[in-house]
């Protein structure tokens, strides 16, 4: 017999600097930043705030390419959004990507893919 385990869903929501935000600083310091987010299914919120920053780092990476940009060694924020609901339209977290410890979002060019609203 199969049994499902329910595994709750952290919304794990990171900061990062595109290359032209990074040029327009040196340039200009025009001070912006970009963020993204991924619901990580894990088992305590310490696993996915840990999954959540490997996907952070390897994110970064493909942006960046042969620029070597490390996301580790910066200061970006990274947390565990306490109450997403609270936060953001229920239209805005059934789009964000579902990813399990040990998966990485599905990019569509520099961004997370985000879901389908089949009601849209």
């Amino acid at each position: 017999m199969y049994a499902h385990r329910f595994m709750p869903h952290y919304l794990y929501i990171f900061g990062f600097n595109t290359p032209e935000q990074i040029e327009d600083w040196e340039k200009h310091r025009w001070d912006a930043e970009d963020s993204e987010a991924a619901f990580i299914e894990a088992s305590s919120e310490a696993e996915a705030l840990a999954w959540g920053r490997e996907v952070s780092r390897e994110f970064v990476r493909r942006l960046y390419g042969t620029q070597g940009l490390n996301w580790r060694e910066t200061d970006y924020a990274n947390w565990i959004e306490a109450a997403p609901e609270t936060t953001f339209s229920p239209a805005d977290l059934f789009r964000i990507c579902i990813i399990r410890v040990g998966e990485h979002p599905r990019l569509d060019g520099d961004r997370f893919a985000l879901r389908e609203n089949p009601s849209a």
